[in-house]
Order: C-alpha cells, then sequence, then structure tokens
C-alpha cells in the first residue's frame, strides 16, 4: 500500500484559502469607476489638448518615445521642467507600483477618483511620479520634473492637475 502511495502523480498545486484578490494587488485599490485609456495607447501626445497644454505651462508639441514596452509623451515646462505621462493599456501597473515601491516615499491618494501613489526620492526632490490606476489592466505614469535649482511648486501637485485633465474626458471601460 505504501508502495502505490509512493508512486501516485501528486496533486495538483490548488490556491492556498489565505490567497484572496486583495491579497494578489499587495494593498492596490480596486477602482470603482474604471476609465478606458486604450485609444491614446498609441498617440500619448494627444492626451492634452493645445489649451490644456498651456493652462500647464507647458511650451510646444510633446515629444514621443517608447519608455519600457509603452509610449510616452514628454512636454517641456515654462520653468525649464518637463511633464510626462506614459499610458499602459495592457498592465496594471497601479498593482505592479505598490509590489515594487521604488522609491523611499510612497503616499497613497486619488485623482479624480482614481487610485493613485505619489513617488518621490526625497521631501524637497523636484520631480514626483504618480502612478494613477484607470482600471483592470490599464494605467497612467506621469512624472513632473523641475529643473531649477529650488523648488517653487510641489511637483506631485502638477502632476496630478494634469493627469486629473485626461482623467476628465476618458470614457468609461467597457
Amino acid at each position: 500500500m505504501a508502495l502505490l502511495a509512493s508512486c501516485s502523480t501528486p496533486a495538483p498545486d490548488l490556491p492556498s484559502p489565505s490567497t484572496s484578490p486583495t491579497s494578489a494587488r499587495y494593498g492596490a485599490p480596486v477602482v470603482d469607476a474604471p476609465r478606458d485609456v486604450t485609444a491614446y495607447a498609441g498617440q500619448p501626445c494627444t492626451l492634452l489638448s493645445g489649451s490644456e497644454l498651456q493652462a500647464l505651462g507647458l511650451r510646444g508639441p510633446g515629444v514621443q518615445r517608447t519608455s519600457v514596452d509603452v509610449q510616452e509623451c514628454s512636454w517641456p515646462t515654462a520653468e525649464r521642467g518637463r511633464l510626462a505621462m506614459a499610458v499602459n493599456a495592457d498592465r496594471d501597473l497601479l498593482v505592479d507600483t505598490y509590489r515594487s515601491r521604488v522609491l523611499p516615499i510612497f503616499v497613497p491618494t486619488t485623482v479624480e477618483g482614481m487610485p493613485a501613489v505619489r513617488q518621490r526620492s526625497r521631501p524637497d526632490d523636484n520631480t514626483c511620479t504618480v502612478t494613477t490606476g484607470l482600471g483592470p489592466r490599464q494605467a497612467l505614469e506621469t512624472e513632473w520634473s523641475g529643473l531649477t535649482s529650488r523648488q517653487t511648486t510641489d511637483p506631485c501637485a502638477r502632476a496630478e492637475e494634469a493627469i486629473a485633465l485626461v482623467v476628465r474626458k476618458l470614457p468609461p471601460q467597457r
């Protein structure tokens, strides 16, 4: 009997009863009213209109590039800085951000009702990255960088101002 038991096929790995959707999200909140950013995935420089760019103090057209397998657009600011927005239309970047926590300052927040995280290297840093969850497998990663030696405005607030403009015009996910 013991020999028979040792030769049997092992049972498949079953999920642990303690594993829940919440633990798989590493603490990242779920988006209650998902928005669809797929229309901008290949053309992130169209996320902001000319009047929105002007209102944010951005100069000139954006420059698009591929950054870590997603499309990103970068615009120069009037203060010699830049705003960069990357569109993630097939990745839950908010969960990845909660799991990795790359920067030492990690502050959960919301932008236009969407769960987000502010990340910075230090409190006086002129750069802030805000990752905003838009729904299942969709997110925006926005970075406001100031290049001046003295910080004159909160870079996180500036990034969130741009994110709010984008979120307001995104359609609901279907």
